[in-house]
């Protein structure tokens, strides 16, 4: 895989349930910023990929075909939440939510 700095990629995130213990998928749009990617919500309530994250950051992302096994954590830095928000092109966003999704060395 090899991804330019700020380049958008549209991935599998696969958590596991707070709830259940059980692994749940979904498709997300991911910003590739220094070997981390990084995905945003609108709100952290009523998104479960947002909470399960929360609940066990062992997550495992799926990108162009390639599996990677990763740690997530919340941004709560407001310049890089703000950097990788700016990234995306959408001044209106400004208030979302960022999340670090960093593959395992």
């Amino acid at each position: 895989m090899n991804l330019d700095d700020g380049a958008n990629v549209v991935a599998d995130l696969t958590t596991i349930g707070r709830k259940t213990g059980l692994l749940r998928t979904v498709e997300l749009r991911f910003v590739y910023h220094r070997g981390c990617f990084y995905a945003s919500s609108s709100r952290v309530q009523g998104k479960h990929w947002c909470q399960n994250m929360l609940g066990n950051p062992a997550v495992e992302l799926k990108v162009q075909g390639e599996k990677l096994l990763c740690v997530a954590r919340q941004i709560t830095d407001d310049n890089l939440r703000k950097e990788i928000l700016s990234s995306r092109g959408s001044p209106r966003d400004m208030d979302r939510v960022v999340f670090e999704i960093k593959p395992r060395a």
